[in-house]
């Protein structure tokens, strides 16, 4: 089927031309083609390639300005254009897990379809391809555009959770952002995971990061809610506490302050874990201070 993308024509009609001069395929992936599938414009579009990003990035530079990152041990691209738009570009990959909650080890895949074997839910393992004599054809191998009909979060397979334990907090994000569940078995693994400690073997800077992109949605309450019933909020902090409060600041930096001031004495311990700097960490406090006196 056709899933035609529902934002950014021009730059993806770009992006494909180059590709296909340079005898690649050229696929838009993940977060975007799940929410082109909700009908909703996507602001994150993530490209998937066969093979080196290089021509396509000079061409998008050519066009457009700008200047690019390289992360070579995971075979990514990150593009900024001279407005500061970021685009990221990745090869077909598969990984390793070495043990739990490590980073994987990334290596080339042979095709889209074993990269997106390597995704985190099912709704974000479609991909959109871009180049090719019929243009948006949708590829989605496992499904992904069911569960999205179906408002379901489901990982792809039973170790998911362990392998990256951060994924039962993206999990509860999407399923906080759109109203959705966890489908059954995906919940089962999460509280299974959750109760063999491997969100514990995270780091706290992966944990922060987790949490502060739950503070960023427009209401983080039913994200932290599923996490609360999970018992997964205890490996960010044992005293870990929200109310309406929290929904009710502006910017993740004030809601993380609210936070800090529902857990009165424990609140700067959570400060403390969060590793940010001395001076946001001072901020944060100072901030959470004058919640509390409210």
């Amino acid at each position: 089927m056709l899933l035609r993308p529902l934002n950014d024509l021009p730059l993806l009609e770009k992006a494909a031309g180059l590709a296909a001069g340079a005898g690649l395929e050229l696929y838009a992936v993940g977060g975007c083609a799940r929410d082109w599938a909700l009908g909703r414009p996507s602001a994150d579009i993530d490209f998937l390639l066969s093979g080196d990003a290089a021509p396509v990035i000079d061409g998008l530079e050519r066009a457009y300005g700008g200047s690019r990152q390289k992360f070579s041990p995971f075979l990514t691209v990150r593009f900024f254009d001279a407005s500061g738009r970021r685009l990221d570009f990745a090869r077909f990959r598969k990984e390793i897990y070495s043990k739990p909650a490590a980073l994987p080890t990334v290596t080339q895949a042979s095709s889209a379809a074993e990269d997106l074997g390597r995704r985190d839910f099912a709704c974000n393992a479609m991909a959109v391809r871009l180049d090719g004599p019929e243009p948006f054809v949708l590829l989605d191998p496992f499904d992904g555009l069911g569960d999205v009909k179906a408002g379901v979060v489901r990982v792809l397979h039973g170790k998911s959770f362990e392998d990256d334990p951060t994924r039962i907090y993206r999990a509860a994000r999407f399923a906080g952002r759109f109203g959705w569940r966890l489908e059954a078995g995906t919940r089962e693994s999460a509280a299974a995971a959750v109760a063999g400690g491997f969100p514990g073997l995270l780091s706290r800077e992966r944990l922060r990061n987790e949490l502060v992109k739950i503070l960023k949605e427009a209401n983080p309450l039913p994200a932290l809610e599923l996490l609360r019933e999970l018992g997964a909020l205890a490996p960010i902090h044992p005293a870990f506490a929200f109310d309406a409060s929290v929904a009710a600041q502006e910017g993740e930096f004030a809601r993380l302050a609210a936070v800090a001031a529902l857990m009165g004495p424990a609140g700067e311990e959570f400060a403390a874990g969060l590793r940010l700097s001395k001076k946001e960490t001072a901020g944060l406090l100072k901030l959470s201070a004058a919640l509390r006196r409210g």
